[in-house]
């Protein structure tokens, strides 16, 4: 038998801030008296260029960098609205009726997954 972890266990403990102001470089110092170093890209990143943003985030990481901001964007990729058909108001707005589908309905539904 093995003990088990408590792995979700966060202990309590002040708020780790980043620093303000600075350049493109920062370090904040963890708990544990760790540091982490964060990169902001730079203002003429591509972030169309998939090869470029692979290429760019390995060469940071190579120095120890945290690499933040927009990394990569698909101009290709559809919504995902789009993608999952989803109806265009909130479903907070929908009548139960709509939401809840009944039994035959939902036992078809299921039928695809099986």
């Amino acid at each position: 038998m093995h003990e088990a972890d408590d792995i979700d266990f966060v202990p309590l403990r002040t708020e780790i801030k980043m620093p303000e102001g600075g350049g493109a470089v920062r370090q904040v110092r963890m708990h544990d008296g760790s540091i982490v170093t964060f990169r902001k890209i730079d203002e003429n990143y591509d972030p169309t260029d998939r090869d470029k943003a692979y290429s760019y985030l390995r060469e940071h990481q190579n120095k120890g960098q945290v690499v933040t901001g927009l990394l990569y964007v698909s101009e290709e990729s559809k919504d995902l609205h789009d993608v999952n058909k989803t109806v265009p108001q909130p479903l907070t707005t929908l009548p139960y009726e709509q939401l809840t589908p009944g039994a035959a309905t939902l036992a078809k539904l299921q039928k695809r997954y099986r």
